[in-house]
């Protein structure tokens, strides 16, 4: 029997190939499911706060008390930022959890943008489960195929876009990035984004098809009643804000309305509110994210869910 260590990588190779092969054919519930209480989740202490794996904890100020002593806790202005696994441990102390009552029976669920994750309990939306993807995006494509060609037929100016892009191993919501479309005809889209740790490119000007392809799985919203005119200073306001810095949460604040810097979602958000005078944050919480968007449904239509 030939047990030299070529074949060995040979039947390794095999074995992962074979595994390779199932999750690309895994059904489409496979790729997400829904957390009702995100308390529950095994989250890893090793993660940094605002990882999927450790999300950030965005508490008022009045329970800075509570956690104070918590590893890593940090105050940034009316709010205090804690690590899941911690707030999950003190959650489980029997004095604690009394004055944590009305958080803990009014759970808020898990958002992103950008890779960083968080549980914003200052916004007015509770008790909604959380949706998770834990599948690459590779295997996401596979089970949700969608056309990037036939999409962008679809896009006018000023649509908001949305990409749901699985970061090490995991995402939470539906989607955890935004943009807008400044020019439909030509294909051209609006973002502003960063890798970490810096704050560049931040705003800046994409194709449509380097950012489709870029994700998982894209969606699209449109501004409901609205007119050409509208859409024009809207996306005029957008383009105006070229070559800004990317915002961080946690080292830059929390200030959603501080127009030095931008977030993703930020961006969009504030475009509509300073030039329409809407707000597209569904739980008008201290942050807001891709997902507050998509479900502003008092002034958007979904085009593409």
């Amino acid at each position: 029997m030939l047990t030299s260590p070529s074949l060995r990588i040979a039947q390794l190779l095999c074995g992962f190939s074979l595994l390779l092969a199932a999750a690309m054919a895994a059904p489409a519930s496979a790729q997400t499911r829904q957390i009702d209480s995100w308390l529950e989740f095994k989250f890893d202490s090793a993660a940094p706060m605002g990882a999927p794996r450790n999300p950030a904890e965005i508490l008022p100020s009045g329970l800075a008390g509570v956690v104070a002593n918590a590893p890593g806790t940090k105050r940034s202005g009316d709010v205090v930022f804690i690590s899941a696994i911690e707030f999950q441990k003190i959650a489980n102390a029997p004095l604690a959890s009394l004055a944590l009552g009305p958080l803990l029976n009014q759970i808020a669920n898990v958002k992103s943008f950008d890779g960083f994750n968080a549980v914003d309990f200052t916004g007015l939306i509770k008790n909604l489960p959380s949706d998770i993807i834990e599948a690459p995006d590779a295997v996401v494509r596979q089970a949700n195929p969608q056309n990037a060609d036939e999409i962008r037929k679809l896009l006018r100016d000023g649509d908001i876009v949305f990409g749901s892009h699985v970061i090490n191993y995991m995402t939470w919501g539906r989607f955890n990035h935004v943009a807008i479309v400044l020019d439909a005809a030509k294909g051209v889209i609006a973002e502003s984004t960063a890798q970490i740790p810096g704050d560049t490119p931040g705003v800046r000007l994409v194709d449509w098809n380097k950012f489709a392809s870029g994700y998982a799985r894209v969606g699209v919203v449109r501004l409901k009643s609205s007119n050409a005119d509208q859409l024009t200073k809207v996306t005029t306001w957008v383009a105006e804000r070229k070559g800004k810095p990317y915002r961080w949460p946690l080292i830059q604040g929390l200030d959603k309305t501080d127009q030095s810097r931008f977030y993703c979602s930020q961006l969009v958000w504030l475009a509509f509110r300073e030039v329409l005078k809407l707000d597209l944050d569904a739980d008008k919480g201290m942050l807001v994210f891709p997902d507050d968007i998509y479900n502003s449904k008092d002034y958007v239509e979904v085009i593409v869910p």
